[in-house]
């Protein structure tokens, strides 16, 4: 037995039966009835609101055996064919699959003959803007002198892409969306006569995720049935419709606010698990967050919102945990998210990526504030309102970075050791600043003799880079333990790069040749992997050196008057500290 789906079960038969489209339907019922009706019509509007349910009626009423009449009797024998699609004098035709100009030119030559048992010969073409451009110029003089017993009625979703000379040949009708409230009341008047027992809060939910299309809804008012059974519920529509329930956005917008990269990584990975559909999941945590831009802006946004009254109180409540600002910050980072995740390879990935940016971007603030703020600063500078800054800013060619105590900061103790990656190095005490790569190459470094064995280490890795540069570059990631005319020990990762290629014979062979040009005389070469090295690589100490002047040249910008004014003021942190020309060569850092 074939089962009828309610779109064309309940698809309306007159003019009467059509929802939402008031304007329409009164324009045409005019028309016939003062004989007023045009050889051309263009129905304009989303998918599912009515244009080709609309077209057919026009036809029934046109034709009909008691007309031309605004109220088609449905029961002769044409308005009959039509509805069933057998009328030999309306010819429904897809735009899309006959785009060519011999499609048109065909049309042409039908068109002549005279209707067979109708009034008129009507061609609907559906998807018109699917035409060739070729096809719409064949099209054009039909349209601008057609016979008298032709009608064309046109219906497309995207009417800019229909040319000009075709428009301005046919009275256009823009089909609206149709409103949720008045889609739940056709649902429900349907379900009563389905005699299915269906909460109108679930046709609510159906009506609001319809968009505005009632062929849409009733689409998914047949899968909630087939999935629900006896009784529908919200719940059910959820589940069957793969939408998130209002208690997991409420939690998903709860943690962006708060920036909670933990709760959003672990309801994602929850919705993964339980196969929710993320791109639809996402659009909507876009709507909701809308809503709460709407309460955090607007004075009454439920007067334009079919919400009901507790709902109004949680999305009021729920924008007060961010700023307008905030909130517009988090639909930006959502909005150029759902164009990637439809055709990302690891769509839960990019969600959780995405989820965890917004938690961690810091709060937009508004031009006022930030303007008040510096205002604040500058009163403070000019007035000497930041205590010893003032001498020192104004003296010289602009403030200096100089290591003095802030009241918003301790003081540094001067250099301190400081922890590093693994493995760690042995720190090696110097007067001033950071050891150098030299001296923290091996422990023999710190050792009487020890810095004789890192020179005589640094001067053979640079006569082997001039010779042979590849080698060069692997010999700087090796911890020399003992270098002499006799033997030269390496030691290496295990498992490295690095510690294969030295393993080579032709590597080892280069270097030998190498150290006997530097040393006069062919060492033995010996190369070692060791998990824990005894020192630092030549690369590992100039790294090492490198991080440490970066992290002084930080501790002193960061203690700088001018900079602990401005974060005291705005509330701010240092994020970076890019060094001057004179940082950069280890100079002082100048403003």
């Amino acid at each position: 037995m074939s089962y009828l789906v309610l779109a064309r079960k309940w698809r309306p038969s007159t003019f009467d039966e059509v929802i939402g489209q008031e304007g329409a339907v009164r324009t045409l019922k005019n028309a016939i009835a003062q004989d007023r009706v045009a050889h051309a019509y263009l129905f304009c509007g989303a998918r599912g609101v009515g244009k080709t349910t609309v077209a057919r009626i026009l036809a029934k009423a046109l034709n009909c055996q008691q007309g031309p009449t605004a109220q088609p009797d449905n029961s002769c024998a044409v308005c009959q064919e039509i509805a069933r699609g057998a009328s030999p004098d309306v010819f429904e035709i897809d735009g899309a699959s006959n785009t060519g100009v011999d499609d048109v030119r065909a049309l042409r030559e039908n068109a002549a003959y005279l209707p067979a048992r109708s009034r008129f010969k009507i061609y609907i073409i559906d998807e018109v803007h699917m035409l060739s451009t070729s096809a719409f110029n064949a099209l054009l003089k039909i349209l601008e002198e057609p016979p008298a017993h032709v009608k064309f009625i046109f219906a497309t979703t995207e009417p800019h892409k229909i040319p000009l000379t075709v428009l301005s040949r046919c009275q256009r009708f823009d089909f609206r969306r149709i409103p949720a409230p008045v889609i739940q009341q056709h649902l429900l008047r349907l379900c009563q006569a389905e005699k299915a027992a269906v909460d109108e809060e679930a046709l609510r939910l159906i009506a609001r995720e319809a968009q505005g299309s009632m062929r849409d809804s009733l689409s998914l008012l047949d899968q909630v049935l087939a999935f629900g059974g006896e009784k529908i519920g919200v719940a059910q529509v959820q589940d069957a419709l793969g939408l998130a329930p209002d208690a997991v956005l409420d939690e998903v917008c709860a943690a962006l606010s708060a920036g909670d990269a933990g709760a959003l990584v672990r309801r994602v990975g929850r919705l993964f698990e339980e196969g929710a559909d993320l791109k639809r999941f996402l659009e909507g945590l876009l709507e909701r967050v809308h809503r709460l831009i709407l309460f955090a802006t607007i004075p009454n946004p439920e007067e334009m919102l079919d919400l009901l009254p507790e709902e109004v109180e949680r999305l009021r409540a729920q924008a007060k945990l961010a700023d307008p600002l905030r909130w517009h910050q988090i639909f930006e980072g959502l909005s150029r998210t759902v164009f990637d995740l439809g055709r990302h390879p690891f769509p839960r990935l990019l969600l959780e990526c995405a989820l965890l940016r917004l938690a961690a971007l810091d709060r937009l603030s508004g031009l006022d504030e930030l303007t008040a703020r510096l205002e604040e600063v500058s009163r403070r500078l000019a007035g000497g309102g930041a205590g010893p800054a003032s001498s020192s800013s104004t003296s010289g060619k602009g403030p200096r970075f100089e290591r003095r105590p802030s009241p918003a900061a301790p003081p540094a103790p001067g250099p301190a050791p400081r922890q590093e990656a693994s493995p760690p190095p042995k720190e090696v005490s110097t007067p001033v600043g950071p050891p150098s790569g030299a001296a923290a190459l091996a422990p023999e470094c710190s050792q009487a003799g020890g810095a004789t064995l890192s020179e005589e280490w640094q001067k053979l890795v640079g006569l082997v880079c001039r010779k042979r540069p590849a080698l060069g570059s692997v010999l700087q990631h090796a911890c020399p333990i003992a270098v002499s005319a006799q033997k030269v020990r390496l030691a290496l990762e295990p498992g490295s790069f690095y510690a294969d290629q030295l393993k080579s014979a032709r590597n080892r062979d280069e270097l030998a040749r190498c150290c006997e040009e530097f040393f006069g005389s062919r060492p033995q070469i010996e190369v070692e992997t060791l998990a824990q090295a005894p020192g630092l690589s030549l690369a590992q100490a100039q790294d090492l050196e490198a991080k440490r002047n970066r992290e002084e040249l930080r501790r002193r910008a960061v203690e700088h008057p001018v900079v602990q004014e401005a974060i005291r003021v705005f509330g701010a942190e240092v994020d970076a500290v890019e060094p001057g020309a004179k940082d950069s060569g280890g100079g002082r850092s100048e403003g």
